[in-house]
C-alpha cells in the first residue's frame, strides 16, 4: 500500500511540474503554482522543503495543502479564462462597431487579433467571423429563404421583415437583403428541396431493401429452414391455413412437406391426410408461396 502511494505521489508530482514548465510562457501564475504543488508531492523534494523550514508536515496537513493547491490552480485557471474572454469580447465589440460603420476589412483584422492573442475553439470572435461569412453566403441566404413562413416571406417582399437570423445587426440586415434578391426563386428552391428529399427517401428505401436482401442472402439457408418445424418438417403458417379450410381440422395428419427457394419467395408443398365430408380419410396436397418471414403469400393449388 505504501509503495502504491509513493508511486502515485511521484506520478502526480512530476505531472504537475511538467505541466507547469510547459505552460509558463502562457500562464506564469498557473505554471508557478503547478510547479510548487508538484515539488510538494514528490517525496525527495518534500523532504528538502521540510528540512529547509525545519518542520515535518503531518498527513492531514499534507492533504489540506494538496487539495488547497488543486483548488487554487483550478480557481486561477478559471479566472484567467474569464479574463481572456472579457478581452475577446471587448475586441469583438470594436469589430462589431466597425462592421456597422462599413469597415469590414478593419473588423476582420480585429477578429484575427482576438483569435491570435486569445485563441479558443469557440468564442465570440469566431462566432462573429462565421456571421460575416454567412451574411455574404448565397447558399445560406437560400436556406433561410426557404425556411421562412408565408407571412415572413410576404414581409420580406414588402421590405418589412425584421427576423433575427444573425446576432450582429448590420450583418443580419445584409443577409435579409441578399434573401430578398433571391425571393423570385423561392418556389423553385422549395420544389428542388422537395425533389431532393423524395430522391433521398427513395434512395434510403432502396438501400434498406438492398441491405435486407444482402442479409437474407448471407443467412438464406438458415432463414428458410427456420420456418419449418424441427419436429415433422411442416410449415406452421401453411398448416394453420389448411386446417381452417378442412371439414374436420382435428383429423389433420401431416405426411410430408417439401420446398424450394424461388428467389423472391419460397414454394412449399404439403401432403397430409384428413377426413372428407363423409368421414373417410383421404390424402390431399396443397402448394403455396410463402415469404421469408413465414407468411403465406398465396395458395397455388389444392388437390
Amino acid at each position: 500500500m505504501n509503495t502504491l502511494k509513493t508511486i502515485l505521489k511521484w506520478f502526480l508530482g512530476i505531472s504537475f511540474v511538467l505541466s507547469g514548465l510547459m505552460s509558463i510562457a502562457d500562464s506564469p501564475i498557473v505554471a508557478i503554482l503547478s510547479i510548487i504543488l508538484g515539488l510538494f508531492l514528490i517525496p525527495p523534494t518534500l523532504k528538502i522543503i521540510e528540512q529547509k523550514i525545519k518542520y515535518t508536515f503531518p498527513t492531514p496537513a499534507k492533504w489540506v495543502i494538496v487539495i488547497g493547491g488543486l483548488f487554487l490552480v483550478g480557481f486561477t485557471i478559471s479566472g484567467q479564462a474569464a479574463a481572456k474572454n472579457r478581452k475577446v469580447d471587448k475586441i469583438v465589440e470594436e469589430a462589431s462597431t466597425l462592421i456597422d460603420e462599413g469597415e469590414f476589412e478593419s473588423a476582420k483584422a480585429k477578429i484575427e487579433e482576438a483569435k491570435g492573442k486569445y485563441s479558443t475553439s469557440d468564442n465570440n470572435a469566431t462566432k462573429l467571423e462565421n456571421e460575416i461569412e454567412k451574411s455574404k453566403s448565397l447558399d445560406f441566404a437560400k436556406e433561410q429563404l426557404v425556411e421562412l413562413s408565408d407571412d415572413e416571406f410576404s414581409k420580406l417582399q414588402e421590405g418589412t421583415l425584421e427576423k433575427k437570423i444573425l446576432t450582429q445587426k448590420t450583418l443580419n440586415k445584409d443577409l435579409i437583403g441578399l434573401m430578398k434578391e433571391q425571393a423570385p426563386e423561392r418556389e423553385k428552391m422549395i420544389k428542388e428541396i422537395q425533389d431532393k428529399k423524395e430522391q433521398e427517401r427513395v434512395a434510403a428505401e432502396l438501400e434498406a431493401e438492398r441491405k435486407k436482401q444482402e442479409e437474407l442472402n448471407k443467412n438464406r439457408k438458415k432463414i428458410i429452414e427456420k420456418q419449418f418445424s424441427a419436429w415433422d418438417g411442416s410449415h406452421p403458417a401453411l398448416t394453420r391455413l389448411i386446417k381452417k379450410s378442412m371439414n374436420d381440422p382435428d383429423s389433420y395428419d401431416h405426411i410430408e412437406t417439401t420446398f424450394r427457394d424461388d428467389g423472391s419467395s419460397i414454394f412449399v408443398v404439403t401432403e397430409f391426410r384428413g377426413a372428407n365430408a363423409f368421414g373417410g380419410k383421404v390424402i390431399n396436397t396443397v402448394s403455396a408461396r410463402v415469404d421469408f418471414e413465414g407468411n403465406v403469400i398465396e395458395v397455388v393449388s389444392q388437390n
